[in-house]
């Protein structure tokens, strides 16, 4: 019984090929760990190009932001004058109209008035030839 609890005991060159199983072991394990690595690098190496990328990409954006943000602000300014002027120009107009109804209320005025002379020199004329014919 005692025997059987005791350990076998290895020879020598069973100790060495086991070491060796364990190196082979380990130098797969260190063949594909590298190889691993390797593709991760590759990948980590795409990521920041593909960061990179994206933060020009975003860069480019705020600025082309900021530049749109200065047209809107100076078409803001520009149609700011536009209402300015048609404003102006509204005035203007209210003037006018002012004006051709002053002037419209003249012209009936001289209207009539024309149309009085008229009348009063047509009368005359009327008188006139009348008065001729009679002499």
């Amino acid at each position: 019984m005692a025997q059987s609890l005791r350990p076998a005991m290895m020879t020598h060159e069973q100790r060495l090929d086991r070491l060796e199983r364990i190196a082979k072991l380990f130098v797969k394990a260190g063949v594909r760990a590298r190889a691993n690595m390797r593709r991760l690098d590759d990948k980590i190496g795409i990521l920041i190009d593909a960061q990179i990328k994206t933060e020009d990409q975003m860069k480019e954006m705020v600025q082309a932001q900021r530049r749109n943000d200065e047209r809107f602000a100076k078409n803001d300014e520009r149609f700011a004058k536009m209402d300015e002027r048609f404003a102006r120009a509204d005035e203007r107009f209210v003037k006018f109209d002012e004006r051709f109804v002053r002037s419209d209320e003249r012209f009936a005025k001289f209207e009539t008035q024309t149309d009085q002379t008229l009348k009063i020199l047509m009368e005359i004329m009327r008188e006139l030839r009348n008065g001729d014919s009679k002499a």
